[in-house]
């Protein structure tokens, strides 16, 4: 009898480890998989805001060179147009005092041929 109730409380000890080692076994399983699933969603995160800033980044580098491409083309145009008012101003003046020039000896000439004319008819008088 005692050796049954040694066996039976042997047996009982045995089974006892036994689970208790199953359900240590069993947490550790639960605790390190929780702890791959939370590293894997704060990796994820960590990867989608790099990926979002980025991004953004990316966007105001972008927006920044169309800016300064339109301020270069606006700058070319304004220039181009100067340019050319001013062209046309020089052109118009340069115009102007051929005008003025040749306007100033047709008045000349024709005073000239006035004169000698005058002249001829005096001395034709006087003779």
């Amino acid at each position: 009898a005692e050796e049954a109730r040694l066996a039976a409380e042997a047996k009982a000890a045995e089974q006892a480890r036994l689970a208790a080692e199953a359900k240590a076994a069993e947490e550790a399983r639960l605790a390190a998989e929780a702890t791959a699933a939370e590293e894997a969603r704060l990796a994820a995160g960590a990867k989608a805001a790099e990926e979002a800033r980025l991004a953004a980044e990316a966007k105001v580098a972008e927006e920044a060179r169309l800016a300064a491409e339109a301020k270069a083309a606006e700058q070319a145009r304004l220039a181009a147009e100067a340019k050319a008012a001013e062209e046309a101003r020089l052109a118009a003046e340069a115009t102007a005092a051929e005008e003025a020039r040749l306007a100033a000896g047709a008045k000349a000439a024709e005073e000239a041929r006035l004169a000698a004319e005058a002249k001829v008819a005096e001395e034709a008088r006087l003779a």
